[in-house]
């Protein structure tokens, strides 16, 4: 009888955790809503060509560190023994 009793109150506290978990009060906005009409007025041309300057030499500068950082540093000695072929290249017969 107990037993039951402890099954019946775990079985109502689940359902109540998962009725809980969906609150009506969500802060989602409705699908169809259209959002507020903007105040601010669009870039200048000035504007744009300084944030265009601005993305063209972040852009630059990224780029050139990526390509510092992916030169591997040449260790000291190097062996060479003629036998790896480079990309591309046609085996010998």
């Amino acid at each position: 009888m107990t037993a039951r009793r402890v099954v019946a109150l775990a079985i109502g506290a689940a359902v109540a955790v998962l009725v809980a978990a969906c609150s009506l009060g969500a802060d989602y906005p409705a699908v169809l809503d259209k959002p507020a009409p903007r105040a601010d007025e669009p870039m200048s041309p000035a504007q744009l060509k300084q944030a265009t300057d601005a993305l063209i030499s972040d852009r630059e500068r990224l780029s050139a560190e990526a390509q510092a950082a992916a030169q591997p540093s040449a260790p000291a000695t190097t062996a060479t023994t003629g036998t790896t072929q480079t990309a591309g290249a046609a085996a010998k017969p």
